[in-house]
């Protein structure tokens, strides 16, 4: 049951004077972290200390980086699961004791590891059931303030889990009921794309092969109804796109309130749809600057990488950065990466790159910027699915927190914000899970930092 109120409180940033930089670029490290892994990349705190940490696989053993206060990081080996995550990592406090878990799949199984009491040891709970386990997802399906999961099949049905206390997970099917049986389900997006305060679901699908027309190649977007049931809307939203899609960037870009769409797809030609904030969307990549036929793209992030209030596309659309110009239109930066988990690795509030081995440092500049960490009290403990609006002068910014974007990586739980040469915040508004509603009043300063919130204070 969701619960309606709202409170007022006063939050203060810290002062700090960035480096000048010119545009988005980065410089590459290889040296902080040791020993050969593989993808997926994991880019997220894990050990409650408002730090992004590093989450690696060489084959089945977990390695976790912690970022240390003071730079560089400390390695440790973490769990040997049964499960080699080949495909897809997700993070989130299952069963919320301040350290995240982790869920992770590959060609036939999923695997849950669940941090014990002081995050030094993981549980695992191994799922047999055969599944080629595509993007995973965690998210609070079912509103009753425990985290659930999800997997997407690609020869078949997906899999939601329901989270029954204490992070232990069982699959329930009655979570999401999915009327599109087939497979072909390669990455999925938790959202609330129509503003009602639930979370809907977002599917990219793709099967080689299929011919034009076969569902399994048709995206699907199934519209949360806030009863338990939900109604696949895809076509009639104007997002049922069956190109070939195998990611969908979903985020503000036009800074309106409302979060539009990037879709990466292997035929015909790329998407960018539009939120027309009536619950559809109109695909209007013609006029954005991005190469509808950079086709073949299996991943792809939003972030604001360069501070300015307005998310870029990282994207293998192009290979690079689609630096959102704010206009309208995006100009492509090529990095040297087109992948990885995005995050703050030097806390220095500039968004950084990882992927196997190597940081992409973000070399920064002069814009300023907030980042916030949520923790639900109501709500689930990261504040998955939380919506936040912050407002400035330069207007307002919308974010929503994830745990599970782009097809196979993880990126940082923390909401960050570029805010551009502006000095002060007027407010940030957060509609949390579980319909708490937040509004935050903020004094001017003279430069904005990162904010972490007391929890006994304003958690909802």
């Amino acid at each position: 049951m969701k619960q309606h109120s709202s409170s007022v409180l006063a939050i203060a940033a810290t002062l700090f004077t960035l480096p000048v930089g010119a545009q988005i670029a980065f410089t590459a490290n290889s040296s902080l972290l040791s020993g050969t892994y593989g993808n997926p990349s994991c880019v997220v705190d894990m050990n409650g200390d408002h730090l992004d940490d590093v989450v690696r696989f060489n084959g089945n053993t977990m390695t976790i980086a912690y970022q240390q206060a003071g730079g560089g990081f400390v390695q440790v080996n973490a769990v040997t699961a049964t499960v080699n995550p080949n495909w897809s990592i997700s993070v989130g406090d299952l069963d919320a004791n301040g350290y995240n878990d982790v869920l992770i799949g590959n060609g036939s199984a999923n695997s849950f590891l669940r941090a014990n009491s002081d995050g030094t040891a993981y549980t695992e709970q191994y799922f047999s059931p055969y599944i080629f386990s595509q993007r995973t997802n965690m998210a609070d399906i079912n509103n009753d303030g425990l985290l659930d999961a999800w997997s997407c099949h690609d020869v078949g049905l997906s899999k939601p889990y329901r989270n029954t206390g204490g992070g232990v997970m069982v699959e329930d099917q009655s979570l999401i009921q999915q009327t599109v049986t087939v497979g072909g389900n390669y990455a999925t997006v938790f959202t609330d794309y129509d503003e009602d305060g639930d979370l809907d679901l977002y599917f990219s699908k793709c099967r080689s092969g299929a011919p034009v027309g076969d569902p399994q190649r048709i995206n699907l977007l199934y519209r949360n109804n806030g009863n338990g049931t939900w109604t696949e809307v895809g076509a009639q939203a104007g997002v049922g796109d069956g190109a070939q899609s195998w990611i969908t960037v979903i985020e503000d870009f036009d800074n309106d309130g409302d979060f539009d769409m990037f879709v990466g797809n292997h035929s015909d030609a790329n998407r960018f749809y539009r939120n027309n904030g009536n619950g559809t969307f109109t695909d209007i990549i013609a006029t954005t600057g991005i190469n509808p036929g950079a086709l073949g793209a299996w991943e792809a992030n939003g972030a604001d990488f360069d501070n300015d209030g307005w998310m870029d596309i990282f994207t293998e659309a192009g290979n690079g950065i689609w630096r959102n110009n704010g206009n309208g239109t995006f100009s492509l930066f090529n990095i040297g990466v087109s992948e990885g988990g995005i995050g703050d690795l030097n806390n220095d509030g500039w968004m950084d790159i990882h992927l196997g081995q190597t940081i992409r440092f973000n070399n920064g500049g002069t814009n300023h910027w907030v980042k916030f960490e949520l923790q639900g009290i109501f709500s689930n403990l990261n504040g998955i699915g939380a919506r936040l609006k912050l407002y400035g002068p330069w207007g307002m910014q919308t974010r929503e927190v994830r745990s599970g974007n782009s097809f196979s990586h993880m990126s940082s739980l923390h909401a960050h914000f570029g805010i551009g040469a502006a000095t002060q915040i007027d407010s940030l508004v957060i509609d949390w899970p579980s319909g708490v509603h937040t509004v935050i009043e903020a004094p001017g300063s003279t430069n904005c930092t990162s904010f972490r919130r007391r929890p006994a204070r304003w958690g909802r």
